[in-house]
């Protein structure tokens, strides 16, 4: 069965094919598909590691083109009705975590955070609804009701601005109902601390020491990285700034 065949803008058009530039997700799927079945050769466009579209064989790509058309005003209806429904699922889920959330705030976070084709967090497929919903509203509150915007604008960093508002908004997400954790991370006790050191101690010197000492950082390492893979509540205010730099009130 012939394969997936990668090359350059620069290489001759095989015979009998044509161009289909990416971008088009319902005709890129269904060329690869049609292709495939027929058993016929499938070459993937690719230009400094970016793909820029198919060459597949001329009928191929207008029945897609034909297909496309005839279907497009039913794929806009049903996309506009999972929408509707995705942003109802959404609604419910500020409703139930944070029940005292002002009307215009939750219209707000819904118009933002949610948006289609916005690349935020709301729209963002691998993260759990209940968590998109908080990000959300501590995006929203961090650019609306807290002096962040202004420190960054004064030319404080990121990260220190985030500090300065952090009891503001998570005073802010409190006020508006919500008791779920917004900081997950574990805090070593100084019980463990000193038990570490001591282990530490106890493997006698030179290089027998250093490697014992290199064995335990990477065990440490393992073990913390396991730590918040497996976390169920991670500190939501630490989350990549990514995921709310260009919000626009």
């Amino acid at each position: 069965m012939p394969t997936d065949i990668p090359v350059s803008p620069t290489t001759p058009m095989p015979p009998g094919y044509t161009f289909l530039p990416a971008g088009t997700a319902y005709k890129t799927l269904h060329t690869r598909k049609l292709t495939r079945a027929s058993s016929q050769p499938l070459y993937i466009v690719i230009q400094h590691k970016k793909p820029l579209g198919l060459r597949a064989p001329i009928n191929i790509v207008e029945d897609v083109h034909h297909l496309a058309e005839e279907t497009l005003s039913t794929r806009r209806s049903n996309t506009k009705k999972k929408d509707v429904a995705d942003l109802t699922k959404a609604g419910a889920c500020l409703d139930e975590l944070f029940p005292r959330i002002p009307t215009g705030d939750r219209e707000r976070v819904l118009d933002h955070g949610f948006k289609k084709h916005s690349g935020r967090v709301g729209r963002t497929g691998s993260i759990p609804l209940e968590r998109k919903a908080v990000l959300a509203v501590l995006a929203h509150v961090r650019h609306s009701h807290s002096e962040y915007d202004k420190l960054l604008r004064g030319g404080m960093d990121r990260e220190d601005a985030r500090r300065m508002v952090r009891k503001d908004v998570e005073s802010i997400a409190r006020g508006w109902g919500f008791t779920g954790e917004l900081g997950g991370k574990k805090v070593r006790t100084t019980k463990t601390k000193e038990k570490s050191k001591g282990k530490g101690k106890t493997k006698g010197k030179g290089k027998k020491e250093l490697k014992s000492r290199r064995n335990m950082k990477e065990k440490t390492r393992k073990m913390k990285a396991q730590e918040r893979k497996e976390s169920s509540s991670p500190d939501l205010f630490d989350c990549d700034d990514s995921m709310d730099e260009d919000y626009v009130p």
